[in-house]
């Protein structure tokens, strides 16, 4: 009896192996490509939302009222930035010696040599730990012309100019920086500390 003979089984080519090959490649990169747009877009969009919500504060001074009609010396906070600045620490310099208070900053700048009896009405913000809209403004110390005798009145008109501030704040996003009278833009920090013990405070 003659036994069939062996027939050896092969496998069929395709003939597309290569065109497989580049589909699969082209498919992963193109995943990888979604991927990472998608990840720079939240990125940019995390930017975006911070930038329309970054707070910037500045200090100025001036003699005048806002509208222009009584002479007024202000000591301001100003919000110029596009989102809402909470001020977690303020420190008032008079010739680099930090002040306490008001009544430090008085006796220390303007009251030597005032006649006793003087008028002498002043005026004074809560600073630290107030949350600063955008555009808006806290003037924390206010001396108008016709609440003080008039030597007193030249003497801070005076030594205004010699007063410093330093003012920690931040924004929505716990973004911090220290804004600093002496330096053209505020610096930023990873969190908020005095410089020194003494803050500015009303008491």
């Amino acid at each position: 009896m003659l036994e069939a003979p062996e027939v050896e089984a092969r496998h069929h080519k395709t003939g597309h192996s290569l065109i497989d090959f580049i589909l699969g490649g082209t498919a992963v990169f193109l995943s990888m490509v979604s991927v990472f747009i998608a990840v720079r877009h939240g990125e940019t969009m995390e930017k975006l939302v911070a930038a329309n919500s970054w707070p910037n504060l500045t200090y100025g001074t001036g003699n005048e009222s806002d509208d222009g009609l009584r002479d007024e010396i202000t000591l301001t906070l100003k919000n110029t930035g596009v989102g809402p600045a909470r001020i977690d620490n303020f420190e008032l310099f008079y010739k680099d010696k930090p002040m306490a208070d008001l009544r430090e900053l008085a006796h220390a700048c303007c009251l030597k040599g005032v006649k006793a009896g003087s008028k002498v009405s002043l005026s004074t913000s809560s600073v630290i730990d107030e949350v600063l809209p955008a555009r808006d403004s806290i003037s924390f110390i206010t001396v108008r012309r016709d609440r003080i005798a008039p030597e007193l009145w030249d003497a801070w008109n005076t030594e205004r100019l010699n007063v410093r501030v330093r003012a920690c704040y931040c924004s929505v996003f716990d973004e911090c920086w220290i804004m600093d009278s002496e330096h053209h833009r505020p610096q930023q920090t990873r969190i908020c500390t005095p410089s020194q013990p003494v803050q500015f405070s009303v008491r």
